[in-house]
Formats: structure tokens, sequence, C-alpha cells
């Protein structure tokens, strides 16, 4: 019946230009109303299908409608729905059981009923307005569905108990009282909302005011109208634009809340790749923090305490055999640029250099040789070149790094004075031994080389390794590695 036409700038209409296209709109309902029975003098068009139709729209319109305001009030905004929600759905209902009954007095009822619910849900808008009825306002709803539920089965169920509600083809006062009634309820809530407009600015309100003054004009043309008749039809088409107000709502908010659930959802989506981008990345630098702990204190600081024994041997000799001290201190430096060397290359984050068997067995022959020559610790290697190729160069670095950790164990707590670096494939294995005659200790209590021991048993997790260590007091420490080789068949 008229369109609420925004400015570009601000989305407000003008009051000027508003006003007019409310005055006007229901100018123009009544001055049709009034004149549609002399266009069309006794005119009548009993047809009911059309009706039921007509009737069963509204009805499902104005439960719709009430289903969306009630998941709207959860803003303090629309706490004032309330009333309007429960007046859509009692209206709703009542209209779907006026659509499916007969042409007799429970069909009047019916219709009338139903319109004052609508009209007192918008009514009591004014009392929403109290903060003092809050508590009750929010029950409203329920109240008025579950009514409107039983008044319209009791319609149904006992017809012969209703008051007479047409009589010779006019509307009794009967009918027409909760219609007039409805009527001025609606024109309230319409003037409600309007007030509401001109302190807010809202569009919302301003809709709502236009669908409450169409409600009201169709049923103050049900006053004057007879069943069948050209008004009265005039009046089920008035409601009917309403409702089509009320779908359009219905479908705008519909949508609106679809668009804003995909956004969500790409949103969503979008912040899960970044925080699994992001934990991802997370993760790898916790485990190159990871690796680089474990490399420097296995390799770098066992190197560097290697070092120190060694300057505190020759600081021994420089008394009693100046030479050898001097060729100690020597081969000192040679080793400390090999730990520069290796601390810079973590500083920048470079990877190992990749080793083979070969180069692993060489290292191995040096490391044991370091430590016989300066500490008197005599390890004997053990290893078998085909087991030692077998390794990849990843397996192969974590395994001199389990040695090295090894060894400076025991030269630091167990007081060893030999050991053994085993290195056989058996059974798909490449199994890895270092043992010790030193004190041992107590697996259980023992505080000592235990950083060491949570990097060998990190650096198993990483291989897909088996990884034991057992050691007793005074009974020396084994400490077994097996790296699983698929294909390996060699004997042990």
């Amino acid at each position: 019946m008229m369109t609420v036409k925004m400015k570009a700038e601000n989305g407000h209409m003008k009051p000027f230009s508003l006003y007019l296209v409310i005055g006007g709109g229901g100018i123009a309902g009544l001055v049709i109303g009034v004149l549609l029975p002399g266009v069309f003098p006794g005119w009548l068009w009993p047809h009911e299908p059309l009706h039921s139709t007509l009737e069963t729209i509204g009805g499902l319109a104005a439960i719709s409608m009430g289903i969306v305001l009630l998941q709207r009030t959860s803003d303090p905004i629309s706490q004032k729905f309330y009333p309007i929600a429960g007046g859509f759905l009692g209206m709703g209902i009542l209209e779907i059981f006026h659509a499916v009954s007969i042409p007799g007095n429970g069909f009047v009822l019916l219709r009338s009923l139903a319109s004052f619910v609508g009209g007192l849900g918008f009514g009591l808008l004014w009392l929403s307005k109290t903060g003092n009825t809050q508590a009750v306002i929010k029950y409203m709803p329920w109240v008025i569905t579950g009514g409107a539920l039983a008044i319209g089965l009791w319609i149904i169920g006992f017809p012969q108990h209703l008051p007479v509600m047409v009589r010779e083809g006019a509307f009794t006062p009967t009918a027409v009282a909760p219609k007039s009634f409805a009527s001025m309820l609606f024109f309230a809530g319409s003037l409600r909302f309007f007030l509401d407009y001109r302190n807010s600015g809202r569009s919302e309100d301003i809709l709502f005011s236009s669908l409450a003054l169409m409600f009201g004009l169709a049923e103050l043309m049900f006053t004057y109208s007879v069943i069948w008749g050209s008004r009265w039809w005039f009046w089920h088409f008035l409601r009917l634009l309403a409702y089509f107000l009320v779908l359009g709502y219905v479908g705008r908010g519909y949508l609106n809340t679809i668009s804003e659930l995909r956004t969500s959802l790409l949103q969503t989506k979008h912040a899960e790749q970044a925080s699994r981008h992001s934990e991802h990345q997370l993760r790898e630098v916790l485990e190159a923090r990871e690796r680089m702990a474990q490399d420097l204190h296995d390799g770098v600081i066992q190197s560097t305490f290697a070092l120190k024994l060694n300057l505190e041997r020759c600081q021994r000799l420089m008394l009693q055999n100046p030479k050898e001290a001097l060729t100690g201190i020597s081969d000192v430096l040679t080793e400390l640029k090999l730990v520069i060397q290796d601390l810079r290359r973590h500083i920048n984050g470079l990877e190992p250099e990749c080793m083979n068997g070969q180069q692993w067995v060489e290292e191995m022959r040096t490391l044991v040789h370091t430590v016989e020559k300066s500490q008197n610790l005599h390890f004997a290697l053990d290893i078998d070149q085909a087991a030692a190729n077998l390794l990849t160069p990843e397996e192969a670095s974590h395994l001199l790094y389990v040695v090295k950790e090894s060894i400076s164990n025991s030269l630091r707590h167990s007081q060893a004075t030999s050991g053994t670096v085993s290195l056989h494939a058996r059974e798909g294995t490449v199994r890895l031994e270092v043992t010790d005659d030193g004190l041992g200790f107590d697996l259980e209590n023992s505080h000592e080389g235990v950083h060491g021991l949570k990097n060998m048993a990190a650096r198993a997790r990483r291989l897909g390794a088996h990884f034991h260590v057992w050691s007793e007091p005074h009974r020396g420490t084994r400490i077994i590695f097996e790296v699983q080789k698929k294909g390996s068949h060699a004997p042990a």
C-alpha cells in the first residue's frame, strides 16, 4: 500500500515526505473502502477456496513473522517485539483455524478473535515501554500462543456453544466489537512505532508503523462490510498486502541471515586456515628450537667440555712435559675451530652436513682417539661398516650425537676406565650400543645426565627407533639405540 523511500545519504526519509506517504496511504485506503459498495452495489462473490487460500497465506506469514521476531529479542532494542511476536503467533494460529472452518458462527468468530489478538500484540507495545513490566512481557508470546490454540480447538470442537455472529446477512455486534477494538489497537501500535521512528530514525520502525496502519484500516473495513461483499473482499486483499510486507520483511531477514552465516562461515574457514597455518609454523619453529637445543647440548656443549678437559690436561703437563703440552694445545685449537664452525652453523640455522656411513665411522674413530688421548679413557670400536652404510644422513647424525652424549656422561659422571661403541645390523635393524664399566646409576633416582637421556629419547621418537638405557650402581651403563631398516637381514 505504501513504499517507504529513504534518503540515499543517511537512510532516513524526510519527515514531510514520510507524513505524506503514511497519510496519503491511509486516506486512499479509506476512500476506496467507502466507495466500493457504491461502485458495486449488492455485489457478492462467495468463493470459499480463494478465501481459505488468502487466510492460510496470511496465517503462515504471521506465524513466520512471530518466529523471526522471537529470534531477535536477544537484542536490547528488540525487547519491545515480545508482545508483537505474541500477537503475530496468536493471530496466525487463529487465521489458520478460520481458513479450515466452514462458514458459520465459528468461521466469523475465529476471524474476529484473530484480529483482536493481533491488535492486542500491537497495543501492548505501549505497556512494554514501562520497565516494571519487562518480566511479564517476556512470557506473553507463549501465553498468547497457548491461548490461541486452546480457543481455536474449542471453537472447532464445540460450535453449538458459540454466540450468533451473523444475522440476516449482517454481522452482529458480537462480531463487530472485537474488530472495532482491534482496529483501535492497531492504530495505537502504528502511532507508537511512528513515534519511535521519529526518535530513532530506524527504517524498521516505520515499516511496522505502516504495517499496523494497514491492519487497522482492514479491520475498520470489516465493521461496515457484509460477508462476501466488495468491501469484505477489499479488506482481505488489504490485509494480504500487509502480509506481503510481512513476507518481504521475513524474506529479507532470512536472506540477510543466510548471507551473514555464509560470510561468517567463510571468515571462520579463513580463520581456521590461518590458525592452522600459524600453528604449523609455530610447531616448526618449536621443533627447530628443540632440535637446535638438542644438537647444541649433544654436540657443541659436549665438544666444549672435551676441550676443557684437554686444556686441563695440558695445564698439568706444562711443567712435566712442555712439548706434549704444546702439542695438546695445538690439538685443542684445531678442535676449537671445528666447534666454532659448528656453532656458527647453528646460529645461521644451517642444516648439518650430510654424513654417509664411511664418514660416520671416521667420526667415531676421531672421537674415541681424542677421548683416549686426553683422558686415558679407552673406548673400543666394534663397528660393522656394512651396518654403517645402511644409515641415512639423518640417522647417522642422530647416532653421532647419541655416542657423543654417552661418552661425555662416562667422562663426567661414571669414572669409567673403558667402554665399547658397537654398531651392527641384525633382524631388520641397525643396533648401536654404547657401554662403559663406570659406577652406573639408579635410573629412577639419579639426576645426572638426565637432560642428555631425554635428548636421546627424543631422537629415537623422531626416527621411530627403539631406545633403552640399562644401568645399576657399580655395574656400569649400557645404552641401546635400534633403528628399523626394512630389507636389512645382515647377521649379528
